[in-house]
């Protein structure tokens, strides 16, 4: 079995990731997450109480976590209003072999967990631990690196933050310094990968933050 380390994890280090559970109905659902390594063996993620992802890992003490470069799977779990009806593509999941919880087919690497211990992390958010139990890798080329990839990215965790805090008058200044930093990461990509997969989600996610502020 593959070690965290040997998929690029760092002791300490928030990497970005793409987290999948199940809900009591046995949904699945997906959505953008930062990890921490703790050590080979264990994680941690800090979750929004209200966050779908936060209940279902109260409910089935379990979860997987994602490795991919697919900057789609990131904008559409992000923004589930992005896809038909709202929902993600069925297709896109299967369940996992160690845990209860579903994993992405597109993901090229997977990381089965399962609850340790949930803490309270503030007034709002739940620090979860977890064990991993599984890490399955497939096997590929190694790909090159694109700047565009990480400013996409970094757009769209900003842009989670600027549509939760928008409508707070005491976040003004925080979300005008987000809307700042969704601009620069525009202009990365428009530099280095115009007319690309990247440039249409970063133009389609400009558009999105506009019709917020504009409400």
């Amino acid at each position: 079995m593959a070690k965290l380390s040997d998929l690029g994890f760092l002791k300490d280090v928030i990497v970005e990731t793409v987290v999948s559970t199940y809900n009591t109905y046995g949904e699945p659902n997906a959505a953008p997450m930062g990890v921490t390594m703790i050590d080979e063996q264990h994680i941690a993620i800090n979750l929004f109480n209200s966050s779908k992802t936060c209940v279902n890992i109260k409910s089935k003490r379990c979860a997987v976590v994602n490795l991919t470069s697919n900057i789609e799977v990131f904008y559409k779990t992000a923004f589930k209003e992005v896809n038909p009806d709202g929902v993600l593509p069925q297709e896109w999941f299967e369940k996992a072999k160690a845990v209860n919880a579903p994993k992405l087919r597109l993901a090229e690497a997977t990381i089965d967990v399962s609850v340790t211990d949930l803490v309270a992390f503030g007034e709002e958010k739940t620090r979860a631990l977890f064990t991993v139990e599984s890490v399955q890798a497939a096997q590929r080329y190694p790909q090159v690196y694109c700047r565009a990839f990480g400013a996409t990215v970094e757009a769209i965790i900003y842009a989670t933050r600027v549509k939760a805090l928008l409508n707070e008058e005491k976040e003004k200044k925080r979300v005008s310094e987000l809307l700042r930093k969704i601009a620069d990461c525009n202009d990365v990509v428009g530099r280095v990968a115009p007319n690309s997969s990247y440039s249409l989600l970063m133009a389609n996610l400009t558009k999105r933050v506009n019709s917020w502020e504009q409400k």
